[in-house]
């Protein structure tokens, strides 16, 4: 089946993709050869269907899903479609803020950037923010693995993936090698402690703030929808903060993924990036902060869009183009590897 989606003038697949770790963390997959996002998505009967999104002219998108054309699954072609816009920020919102951030930023517009990739979920996004806290990239490209490796189990569990008889219909829904899709809160919310979480996936210490986040939305104390209705940045970051894990890097890296760029997630990677690219040697972790604001002020309300414009192009300075990247190369993305792999190549 395949689903076809409009996209606005100047909208390039990989530029909208290959520009945040979220596109490297399973279970999404980047093909470079063909230039096409692969991953699961989830209908509301909770079944997980594989899409493969491309671009094959300059003005829509191409959804082609591995499953049987059912009816539910045209019902739910809209369902599929709003996932992929959430994805790739295809609203009108999105839309108007990239203008306006292209008219502060003209290096930006030339390069075609301003879409930073988010997950299909505002529950994915949450729990990748805290993978990436105080990880070196590699570790949350595997805590992320074992996330999806765990649904998939749990879905074998449950009879909807059954690997050892593939003549099955439900077979048409599982997703390939040993991922599932990224768990839902409802399935990390099975497991009654963080303790036995994360003895199936070894989240570590983090098991505890995934399993306190799922289980807080389960019980009705989080309302997502309601999240991602507020307006106003400084009341959402003011709600995330009491949740346990969410700092100020967490609390800022979702106030990014849901389209508020004022506040930079700061953390070792913004250390790094200002000292060698704006040569501020006494930048540390006591004072990033004020240094990023000082650098990237002047794009308000896009301070976090005009910095994360200069990460990526630090990133492929030193380890090639992130949508040719090959995944075994993924851990050296970020974090002391780049230095590494920096010095080796030169």
């Amino acid at each position: 089946m395949e689903i076809k989606v409009r996209v606005p003038k100047g909208f390039v697949l990989e530029k909208a993709v290959c520009n945040h770790g979220f596109f490297m963390m399973a279970p999404n997959r980047w093909m470079p050869s063909s230039k096409t996002l692969v991953r699961p998505l989830r209908l509301p009967d909770h079944r997980s269907v594989r899409v493969s999104i491309s671009q094959p002219c300059t003005t829509f998108l191409s959804i082609n899903i591995s499953a049987p054309d059912e009816p539910s699954l045209y019902s739910n072609s809209r369902v599929i479609k709003d996932q992929v816009k959430r994805m790739l920020r295809l609203s009108n919102a999105d839309e108007e803020q990239l203008k306006k951030f292209h008219g502060l930023h003209k290096d930006a517009a030339k390069k075609g950037f301003g879409r930073l990739f988010r997950n299909p979920s505002l529950f994915e996004d949450l729990v990748k923010s805290l993978l990436l806290c105080r990880a070196s990239f590699k570790e949350s490209l595997e805590l992320a693995e074992g996330l999806c490796v765990l649904q998939k189990r749990l879905n074998i569990e449950k009879g909807v993936v059954d690997p050892g008889k593939r003549g099955r219909k439900k077979q048409s829904f599982c997703v390939e090698e040993s991922w599932g899709n990224f768990p839902s809160p409802q399935e990390v919310a099975i497991f009654k402690n963080p303790i036995l979480l994360n003895k199936k996936c070894n989240l570590g210490y983090r098991a505890q703030y995934v399993h306190e986040l799922a289980k807080n939305i389960t019980d009705g104390k989080i309302r997502l929808m309601d999240l991602e209705k507020l307006c106003d940045g400084n009341e959402l970051y003011q709600k995330l903060m009491p949740l346990s894990g969410f700092g100020d890097f967490v609390s800022s890296n979702a106030l990014m993924c849901m389209g508020f760029y004022d506040a930079i997630p700061c953390d070792s990677e913004t250390v790094r990036l200002i000292k060698q690219v704006h040569q501020r040697e006494d930048c540390d972790k006591k004072n990033m902060n004020v240094m990023a604001m000082e650098i990237y002020d002047s794009y308000a309300p896009f301070q976090t869009l005009a910095y994360w414009s200069e990460l990526v192009d630090y990133y492929e300075n030193k380890v090639g183009k992130l949508n040719e990247l090959d995944r075994c190369l993924y851990k050296n993305v970020g974090g002391s590897a780049i230095e590494k792999t920096y010095i080796s190549n030169s």
